[in-house]
């Protein structure tokens, strides 16, 4: 009996020593109203998903924490997340900053052609009613600030309400046109008419934002994933079936583009 009680024991150590460690994980401070690039309620979007593949390649788990804007520095700061994924360099904030950014917001102003097919600047805009994704007026620069607060009929709803275009209820949208689109096609209302859309480029340049990185062994196992993904060509299939599923461009990866694909986006 004591035999095989030792056996067993031995047994069981040996299977235990035989398992792999646990794999390192990291955690990604990531908006939470960014869909198609970050959907909370499917712990997927285009970004968690480049993210966590790229992670993947270097044998670390990927976790998200979904935040508003607002907390992503915070969240850093107290060590609720290993990385902030919405930093600028010229924000101090406690860590490593990415090589390059990451991410790009090319917001514009849309508009129902046969409305307004015309948009000549950010002044325009205290002219009409605009609807805003939330926190616009504080990071879309002074021109644009100033015409939203002489516009007593300008509004940035917590969650994008882009049908309220289609629907004639406001002039102007201000958003990146993907997510735009996203929640278009996702929030229920019906079509009124003409739905022929106008994008004016009015806004200035895109809004890109870099990463930050609790150590900087953490950013240099990211920028490997990356550099991973694109040579194996699997974040080409992550776009084309983003594209295929939501009608997402690649716009907001424009700076990774400019770094690692073979063929360089224009603008880079």
């Amino acid at each position: 009996m004591r035999r095989a009680a030792a056996l067993a024991i031995l047994l069981t150590c040996s299977a235990q020593a035989a398992e792999p460690e646990a794999r390192p994980r990291i955690k990604f401070g990531v908006q939470d109203d960014i869909a198609p690039f970050v959907m909370p309620n499917r712990n997927s979007g285009l970004l968690v998903e480049v993210l966590r593949d790229a992670m993947a390649t270097q044998g670390v788990t990927a976790d998200f924490i979904y935040l508003p804007k607002k907390r992503a520095e915070e969240a850093l700061r107290s060590g609720v997340v290993d990385v902030s994924t919405g930093a600028k360099p010229t924000t101090p904030l406690p860590g490593v900053f990415s090589r390059w950014p990451v991410t790009s917001f090319h917001n514009v102003a849309i508009t129902r052609r046969a409305q307004l097919p015309r948009l000549d600047s950010v002044a325009d805009l205290a002219r009409y009613r605009v609807s805003a994704f939330y926190g616009a007026s504080d990071m879309l620069g002074q021109a644009y600030r100033d015409a939203a607060m002489r516009n007593p009929r300008y509004q940035e709803p917590k969650t994008l309400q882009s049908p309220l275009l289609v629907l004639r209820q406001v002039d102007v949208m201000i958003s990146q046109k993907d997510i735009f689109h996203f929640y278009l096609d996702r929030q229920s209302y019906l079509r009124d008419g003409d739905f022929d859309l106008a994008y004016h480029d009015i806004i200035g340049k895109p809004n890109e934002y870099w990463f930050v990185f609790r150590t900087a062994e953490q950013r240099d196992t990211f920028e490997r994933g990356i550099a991973a993904l694109y040579k194996s060509g699997d974040i080409d299939r992550l776009f084309e079936r983003y594209a295929k599923a939501y009608g997402t461009s690649r716009e907001f990866f424009h700076p990774l583009d400019c770094q690692f694909a073979a063929v360089k986006p224009k603008g880079c």
